[in-house]
């Protein structure tokens, strides 16, 4: 009698993990689902035109204009290279050119 009340108990928690690890899927589903929208959302925003997008003048992406008429107020050193984090040096050497609207 005692084996089978066991397996009734094993029977019964094995149902309950079940039934539990079905809810997860479908939610992780759901969260899947939800997560590929937005996805197909942000594709189809980056291939709308350009003419209806802002324009670039009007962006605040830039702290710094490309080129601007009145002449810089602040002096920059150029960033010396000292021998490490030579990606470092390149971001900041690239930014000092980009801030100086150097040419190529």
């Amino acid at each position: 009698m005692a084996e089978s009340t066991r397996s009734l108990v094993l029977s019964d928690k094995l149902e309950d993990v079940i039934v539990k690890l079905i809810s997860h899927h479908l939610s992780l589903s759901e969260t899947f689902h939800n997560m590929t929208l937005k996805l197909d959302e942000l594709i189809h925003k980056l291939h709308t035109p350009k003419s209806s997008r802002p324009s670039p003048s009007s962006s605040t992406a830039m702290p710094y204009p490309a080129s601007s008429p009145t002449p810089h107020r602040m002096k920059l050193d150029v960033p010396r290279f000292e021998g490490t984090d030579p990606l470092g040096w390149i971001f900041k050497i690239n930014q000092f050119f980009v801030y100086h609207a150097t040419p190529e």
